[in-house]
């Protein structure tokens, strides 16, 4: 089960300390961050997020989605990762097997992850559905562990990762509509 409360108070200090060291965004506005971030399910985290990739402060608009998908990339590239590794070290055949799928879940999430920069890069952004799936697929993977697996961190910050990239791209979308 994810715990979106203790979640959130991690974020949001992280995201006061890093608001410290940085400088307003130059490229897309603070307004622009917060109207992408608004439609997720916390618009701090979503913000910081995207702040922590240094091109974030120089992008425009559409910089923008490569980032946010790099960004997804490298978080589930990471939870692969970390997957793996419980995955390889675990002795319970129930929680090896629960690591196992969601390892081919993350391997399932990093090829549309590429799909999607892919298509970002040619701006075909109206095709661009894989970072809403892969919140999916992460979803999937949370809920296949148990309650107090020391996985559920990662799983949450995958998909809040995705919620951000794919609300940046419903955004271009959106504004490209106008």
């Amino acid at each position: 089960m994810i715990m979106e409360s203790s979640l959130t108070f991690m974020f949001a200090a992280l995201l006061m300390v890093f608001s410290l060291f940085t400088s307003p965004t130059s490229g897309v506005t603070q307004e622009t961050l917060a109207s992408i971030c608004s439609q997720t399910q916390n618009q701090e985290i979503c913000e910081g997020i995207l702040e922590s990739d240094p091109g974030a402060t120089s992008a425009d608009l559409l910089g923008l989605s490569l980032i946010s998908i790099n960004l997804t990339m490298k978080q589930g590239r990471s939870n692969y990762d970390t997957f793996t590794k419980f995955m390889d070290n675990s002795t319970d055949t129930a929680l090896k097997e629960s690591f196992r799928n969601c390892v081919s879940l993350y391997n399932s999430i990093m090829e549309k992850l590429k799909v999607a920069y892919q298509l970002s890069e040619k701006k075909e952004y109206k095709s661009i559905t894989q970072p809403g799936e892969s919140q999916t697929l992460a979803y999937n993977c949370a809920n296949g562990l148990p309650v107090d697996s020391p996985t559920d961190g990662i799983s949450r910050d995958m998909i809040i990762t995705c919620e951000t990239s794919a609300s940046v791209n419903q955004y271009i979308v959106g504004v490209s509509l106008k």
